[in-house]
This record gives structure tokens, sequence and C-alpha cells, in this order.
């Protein structure tokens, strides 16, 4: 691995980042890192061009306190934006709904409230998605981003090992893109991905620089402490991963099933530079396929998408428990108390990939 001070790496020219995002992030910019370089091959997620599938996301709701006066669920819907397209939506529920914006993020949800104690039921959103490589947006900065972009947690801290990390990480980079390298760079250096381990997953930066290992939530939670310190605007994206269609059975129409209340769910996050716009960044799938690691600061595969954006996530109408860390599953909750999942309500998620595409870079 190089830092920015090595003389045998060349200046980040962002206009050229900006013109060649589609080839292959920054690895047509710089020589091959040490860090796993290998030549790309058949299965390679840089070649996959766009993913179309069709999908169901359910939550049912089953033994409820026999005392509820009043069930609430909060659904996030899936955003149409230069990711992806979302089609044909249809939810079904037997009671009444209602779409409504959450106020920070403007995510899209699906609204229940039902006074009383209901009989199990399931409410669920049907939809189509064509998902597209994407690399770095252009974009002007907003005055209402500092609120949205350039906000920490309770959990995503600046704590003094992250500065201390950030400071030694970043060096004497001036530019944001600079800067978002050198930190990509040191967080796959310092981080092993492990989501096994106890306690990963909560993107909680003191555990991480504890640990120096967990699963996306945490590998992206160091990078936007990372970011926010240096005041660089960092929108938190989160999804859900499909598998690699170059790399199938053979199976035309794959099909799979997510469950969970956020375990089987993906992030990844993008960071403002006033030249290339947002740019995208997956440090982990840059762990997990470390010959095409490059690839990942600056692009996108398709074979995932977009459900919601942010952390610490305060719905609307607001509920009664904590803010969410983030919104991948629908939330539930009794008389202002969070139902306990499993036990009172379980998210599913099916999914069949109808057609991919792909194309050299």
């Amino acid at each position: 691995m190089r830092s920015n001070s090595d003389p045998r790496t060349p200046p980040i020219d962002r206009r050229a980042f900006l013109a060649i995002a589609g080839a292959g992030g920054l690895a047509a910019l710089t020589a091959p890192r040490a860090l796993g370089w290998a030549p790309p091959h058949a299965h390679d997620l840089s070649r996959l061009a766009s993913v179309n599938f069709d999908l169901t996301y359910s939550t049912e709701i089953m033994n409820l306190p026999s005392d509820t006066e009043e069930l609430k669920i909060w659904m996030p819907l899936p955003p149409t934006d230069d990711g992806q397209e979302i089609r044909n939506l249809k939810i079904t529920c037997p009671h009444k709904y209602e779409i409504r914006p959450e106020p920070v993020y403007g995510n899209r949800t699906l609204f229940v409230s039902i006074k009383g104690r209901p009989d199990p039921f399931t409410v669920a959103a049907n939809y189509q998605v064509e998902r597209r490589r994407i690399g770095a947006v252009e974009a002007a900065r907003a005055p209402e981003w500092d609120r949205k972009y350039l906000k920490l947690t309770d959990r995503v801290r600046v704590t003094s090992e992250v500065e201390a990390f950030t400071r030694q990480a970043v060096g004497e980079a001036k530019q944001p893109v600079e800067k978002a390298r050198a930190a990509f760079d040191a967080i796959l250096g310092h981080l092993t991905y492990d989501k096994k381990i106890p306690g990963c997953g909560t993107g909680d930066t003191a555990w991480i620089m504890k640990h120096r290992r967990g699963k996306c939530d945490d590998f992206h939670a160091l990078f936007m402490a990372m970011m926010i310190s240096c005041k660089i605007p960092l929108r938190w994206e989160q999804g859900f991963p499909l598998p690699n269609p170059l790399a199938g059975s053979g199976d035309p129409s794959p099909t799979g099933r997510l469950v969970g209340d956020c375990s089987g769910a993906h992030c990844w996050v993008s960071f403002f530079d006033p030249d290339l716009g947002w740019v995208p960044v997956d440090i982990t799938e840059a762990a997990k396929h470390p010959e095409v690691s490059d690839f990942f600061f600056g692009k996108l595969s398709p074979n995932r998408f977009k459900i919601s954006e942010g952390r610490s996530i305060v719905l609307d109408p607001p509920q009664g428990g904590d803010p969410l860390p983030t919104f991948a599953y629908a939330y539930s909750e009794a008389d202002g108390i969070p139902l306990i999942y499993s036990a009172n309500y379980e998210n599913t998620i099916h999914y069949k990939i109808t057609d991919h595409k792909s194309s050299t870079l």
C-alpha cells in the first residue's frame, strides 16, 4: 500500500478522475497497488454493467402484546436515483396506509397506524429494480448538507484514536478525493473483514478501533468519521446485496431470500468533492474482492439496491424508541415501545434476477 507522499504515486487529477470514473475508479490513474492486485477474470464484478430483478419486501406482524392499543409500522421504500430505477410499485396491506417522506433525508416510508390489537397480518411492497454500475455523480453543494452529511452520531464518533488514525492516514493530502483515497487505503490495511465477531455491525467507531475488524457498517462508519473530521460531506447509503450473476450457476433467473433485522443488509458511502460531485466507495467489497479493490473507490457494482440513506434516523411521525442507527428493514412499535424482532414481527425479502448485462470498462 502506498501513501500520498510516496513519490511513485502520481498526483491525482480530479478532472481526469471524473473522465475515467467509468473505467474502474482510480485504478486507471495509478499503478496497480500491492494490496491483492490481480488481473480481472470472467467473474470480475467490475464487468457487471446492470442487473434487473423483481423484489417482494414484506413484514409479518404476529403475537402482539395483549394490551396493545396502537400499532405503528414504518417500512422503507427504495428511491429512484442515479444508480437505480424503481418500477411498478404495488403495496399489499389489509389496513389503511400512507406513503410519506422521512423529514431529514427524504427517505420514502410506508406508514401504517392501527388502533387496537389487530390479528396477525402481512404488509408487502412489490417492485422491479434496474440497478446500474455507477461512478461519480456531479452535484452542487447545498446549504442544508451540513445537517445531513456532516453529522456524527452517538456511535459514529471522532474519538482521539480515530483522530490520530485520520491524521496519520491523510498526511499532507489536500483535496477531498486525495484524503478519501488515503482513508480508503488506510482502512483496508488496518481492518479485517469479519462479520462473525460478536459486537460487529453497530458502526461504533470506538469499538472498531479497539477490535480492528468488523463488517460493512463498521468499515464505513470509520470512513464516515474520518471524512467528517476532515469537513468532507459523507452520504451513508443503506441497501441490500445481491449475488454476482456473472458467477452464477447458469440459472437464467436466480432467486433468493434475505431475512433478519439488518443482518442481511449492506451499506456503502459516497463522499463529496467539489469538482467530482458524489464519489461512491464500498470498502468491504474492496476487502472481499482484492483483485478489483481499486474499482470500489469511485465505482459501485450493480449487484445491490439502495433502500434509504442516512444514520440516526427519526421517522415521520417520530418513533417512540431511539433514532434508528440505519433504516434498512421495517420498524414496528406497539404503544410507542419497539416490538421484539422474530417474537412480534419478521422482515423478509424475496428477489428474482430477471436480466443482467456486462461490459468491458
